[in-house]
């Protein structure tokens, strides 16, 4: 049963501001600005650290781990000893972090850096999360999760040409001195914006072994872990769309990487859009509807793709179209599903985001390069992904959530 918000856990009264959501939004930027940023320069690092393009790749993994494992120790911690102070401990190491990357001297302590740059990126992103728990109740959480949604979107089309434009002035140092000033960003703007939402009397105390222990409390929650899992299964869908269109569009449908980038920053901005149609829409529909809306589009587009991947040879419009509502789907299912979970876990909103991001980060991790095993020869492994992500997400709703069972939290 899910916990009530007004009675076992009452929460502190901050209103929700639009330099609050920047802030917020800001600490989940992380991500995007630290790979997309930094992956064009994957040639210069391997010329003059004197490496393999294999290690060199070794440090995007390095972040991503570090993400995964600071947000994983982050969220409970952030249940013990409230919101502010790991969001600001994770803004100094992330830029710690990035100062160590751009004075590295050789591949090996590059890797290290940026497994601390990801444990300050992870340990920042999950307290702002629990912080936005915290304030927003019943229905106004997928609300502000769909706008945290459609910033975050921002992110990823500003990050690549940020990225390109910085290699023009200078090298690949430069980009990490730019992402560690990102971090000082993050610190700034947690300490200027962001109150401590979590009370004394709300803390739960206890060292790493209770915050495992919340952890475990959490995923033994049933409909926490449906949702938590619809979303993730979805990203990683939507992970195969991200890892594989490029070599689809551009590789097997003649595409130029100009024609390539318009359509993916076009459909980019959709999503941003459909995140805030969302966010208007909830309060006039459950958001449990509008989760199923996107789901059943999903599945939509999935099945689109498939046709033309296995019985018409690929055509071009019918993958675009695919693509378009696959992405459009999205944003209906990210933030109401996100929401919807952790609405089962308010008592343990740290540990409740840090599963969510680790899940989220694990999909990521592996629905990018099962996409891409085609390359520019074939469509099969991605569209594959596609049907995997939406059978699994489909499962974990209908035998985990089945909100219709549950009384509604409003």
């Amino acid at each position: 049963m899910p916990q009530d918000a007004g009675a076992a856990n009452p929460r502190t009264v901050v209103p929700i501001t639009a330099s609050l959501l920047v802030a917020l939004a800001v600490q989940n930027a992380v991500p995007p600005f630290a790979t997309d940023m930094y992956s064009p320069a994957f040639p210069r690092v391997t010329a003059d650290l004197d490496t393999t393009a294999a290690l060199v790749g070794l440090t995007l993994t390095a972040f991503f781990v570090g993400f995964g494992a600071g947000q994983l120790v982050g969220g409970p911690v952030s249940d013990q000893r409230g919101r502010r102070v790991p969001m600001l401990v994770g803004g100094v190491v992330c830029t710690l972090g990035g100062i160590a990357c751009a004075l590295a001297p050789n591949i090996g302590l590059l890797v290290a850096a940026r497994l601390v740059q990801g444990i300050g990126g992870g340990v920042a992103s999950v307290a702002a999360r629990a912080v936005l728990i915290d304030v927003a109740k019943g229905d106004a959480l997928a609300r502000w999760m769909s706008v945290m949604v459609a910033i975050g979107g921002l992110a990823p089309m500003v990050a690549p040409v940020l990225g390109a434009g910085v290699l023009m002035v200078g090298d690949w140092r430069t980009v990490f001195w730019v992402l560690a000033g990102f971090g000082v960003l993050m610190l700034v703007t947690a300490a200027a914006f962001v109150p401590e939402t979590l009370p004394l009397a709300q803390r739960h105390g206890g060292g790493l072994r209770q915050s495992m222990r919340g952890v475990i409390e959490v995923v033994r929650i049933r409909p926490y872990l449906g949702f938590m899992l619809t979303q993730s299964f979805g990203v990683f869908a939507m992970l195969a769309y991200i890892a594989g269109s490029s070599f689809v569009l551009q590789e097997m449908k003649g595409l130029t990487a100009m024609q390539f980038a318009l359509f993916f920053a076009a459909n980019a901005g959709l999503q941003v859009l459909l995140s805030l149609l969302n966010a208007r829409l909830v309060g006039r529909f459950r958001p449990e509807n509008l989760m199923l809306g996107g789901m059943i589009g999903t599945s939509g587009a999935v099945a689109v793709l498939s046709i033309g991947v296995f019985a018409l040879g690929t055509p071009l419009v019918l993958t675009c179209v695919g693509f378009v509502l696959l992405v459009g789907s999205q944003a209906f299912i990210m933030g109401n599903a996100g929401a919807l979970a952790v609405r089962e876990a308010l008592h343990l909103a740290g540990a409740a985001s840090a599963v969510q991001g680790v899940a989220t980060a694990l999909a990521m991790g592996l629905g990018a390069p099962l996409a891409s095993a085609g390359g520019g020869t074939s469509a099969v492994p991605m569209v594959l992904v596609m049907v995997f992500g939406v059978a699994a997400s489909w499962t974990c709703y209908l035998a985990l959530a089945r909100p219709s069972l549950r009384p509604t939290i409003s």
